[in-house]
């Protein structure tokens, strides 16, 4: 039995996709900063994201307030006092801190994509001969098959880097900042929400919230 090349391809292309997304953690944190004086827990928070596509931006709010929750923290998205689309005037975000009652703001902001190329090498595995098809696919064209193994492809993912702030609202004071990388998102549903209980664990393990 012999796959077309085509189809031979396109199953190696996918199947090395799956593997690679699978092996690679979403969201990491690349580097982070915490005050030397960071003071008591926080322990309601007003999430904004700093989105342009509203509809992304609410989707991120209400994951990483499910987040915050599901740790006993009070949190509250920022769209429900400031629905208005892109960057909010410095009126709108005090109104929404005030009517909130947040003692915290959470920030997240996107800084840059990076496209990153994975080279996929020929998987261990051959096309699904017996011995005798086998040991003629081995030598190739020269017996009449049409390729010997399934060439190395390259893969090219995003690589999606985002800068995440803690502030008390007393004071106006950043006690902790981060910068994540999220792999190959492609869902803002699952990556909001993978992206949001990273932040949410890193948080509830320095005892900021």
């Amino acid at each position: 039995m012999s796959l077309p090349q085509p189809l031979m391809r396109a199953f190696v292309i996918a199947s090395a996709a799956l593997l690679l997304g699978a092996c690679a953690p979403s969201t990491t944190i690349v580097n982070q900063w915490q005050s030397p004086d960071p003071g008591p827990a926080v322990t309601k928070v007003l999430v904004v994201g700093v989105i342009r596509d509203v509809s992304v931006r609410r989707t991120f709010e209400d994951q990483m307030v499910a987040a915050l929750r599901a740790r006993g923290v009070q949190a509250e998205p920022a769209y429900r006092f400031a629905p208005e689309d892109g960057p909010l005037p410095e009126a709108a975000i005090e109104r929404a801190v005030r009517e909130s009652g947040a003692t915290g703001l959470l920030t997240t902001r996107v800084v840059k994509v990076e496209q990153q190329a994975n080279v996929l090498p020929p998987p261990a595995w051959g096309p699904p001969y017996g011995f005798y098809g086998w040991y003629g696919s081995a030598w190739g064209p020269a017996f009449g098959y049409p390729y010997a193994y399934a060439p190395a492809q390259v893969v090219i993912s995003d690589n999606v880097y985002a800068e995440v702030r803690l502030y008390r609202v007393a004071g106006d004071t950043l006690i902790w900042t981060a910068t994540t990388r999220t792999f190959s998102p492609s869902n803002p549903q699952q990556d909001s929400a993978a992206f949001a209980n990273v932040i949410a664990d890193q948080l509830a393990t320095k005892r900021l919230i």
